[in-house]
């Protein structure tokens, strides 16, 4: 889609660019120079275009070939450090438990002392 994008844009400019020298008030060979001129330029502006798109598409499956190797590496790591903390988050969320419990059938005793 990019690429028939690109295409019609290019043709645009050289077709409206050869328009507006055949109908500019200058000589036939003035004319023809000036086409020479707008097409070189038109063709080194293709060119110019072709080859970021080239870059852009390399440096796009590059990006996509390190994601590859790097994300499951991540992952993984992500995933024993979640273990590790679950190993070690578990003992103390008991104890909080636990205290929470005590100070929980603590708790109605001292309502009952107040009133």
């Amino acid at each position: 889609m990019v690429k028939n994008f690109l295409k019609g844009l290019a043709f645009g400019a050289v077709t409206g660019a050869a328009a507006g020298l055949l109908f500019a008030p200058r000589s036939g060979n003035e004319t023809r120079e000036k086409l020479i001129e707008e097409l070189d330029e038109a063709t080194e502006l293709t060119n110019e275009l072709n080859n970021s798109l080239n870059h852009f598409k390399q440096a796009l499956s590059e990006t996509k070939r390190t994601a590859e190797t790097v994300i499951p590496t991540f992952q993984e790591s992500i995933e024993k450090d979640i273990e590790n903390f679950k190993f070690q988050a578990e003992p103390r969320v008991m104890q909080i438990q636990e205290q929470a419990e005590k100070l929980s059938s603590h708790f109605p005793e001292s309502l009952t002392d107040v009133q």
